[in-house]
């Protein structure tokens, strides 16, 4: 019993330093070379929420990607994709960022629409009179989902206010409900480390 229990401390004392290292060395920052267009990517993706109760938002799952050129020019391209209830109004041609109380008013290079449809059936199970149990449908339900997917650059003066940022939030407008998705603190480490990456 003993050496069943030493043996399980070993394995554990091998084991903890490897996951503790995979975890401060994961970034969430992901670099590539792209040898098509001589570029070095590094991007990172994170997914957000308005906290707002009313906020027909789902989710965001917003990308920022930084592309630098063999002659150290870099580029920052931000990717979102907004999946809004199926009562929501859809999104208007407008997003901003707002990088502490500076407002930004982004410049929309793509918008894709796509409406999501998701039917699931409803079972009950009955039992019969010899005792077995058999699944029946019962009903059926439908869940509808707006997506929004938007694509735009950032300028050199939001890069340059983002890099000094202490609050950085994306506004979208969707009729009369207001979306505003904040970075955490985390989130926006990982958006510095990004912009000063050589």
């Amino acid at each position: 019993m003993k050496k069943i229990f030493n043996t399980k401390i070993g394995i554990l004392l091998i084991i903890l330093p490897l996951i503790f290292q995979s975890c401060i060395t994961f970034t969430g920052i992901i670099e590539e070379e792209d040898i098509v267009y001589s570029t070095k990517r590094v991007f990172f993706k994170h997914t957000g929420k308005d906290h707002t109760w009313r906020s027909p938002l789902e989710s965001l799952e917003q990308t920022f990607v930084k592309e630098i050129k063999g002659n150290k020019n870099a580029t920052y391209k931000v990717y979102d994709v907004l999946t809004l209830n199926s009562k929501s109004f859809r999104l208007e041609d407008k997003i901003f960022m707002i990088v502490d109380k500076d407002v930004f008013n982004v410049t929309i290079d793509n918008k894709e629409y796509e409406i999501t449809k998701d039917i699931n059936t409803n079972t009950s199970n009955i039992l019969t009179s010899d005792s077995t149990k058999v699944s029946v449908v019962t009903g059926y339900s439908e869940e509808n989902r707006k997506i929004t997917r938007f694509s735009y650059c950032l300028t050199d003066e939001m890069v340059a206010k983002l890099k000094k940022a202490n609050k950085v939030t994306f506004r979208y407008y969707a009729g009369p409900s207001m979306i505003s998705v904040k970075l955490n603190n985390n989130e926006l480490k990982k958006l510095k480390k990004l912009i000063n990456k050589r």
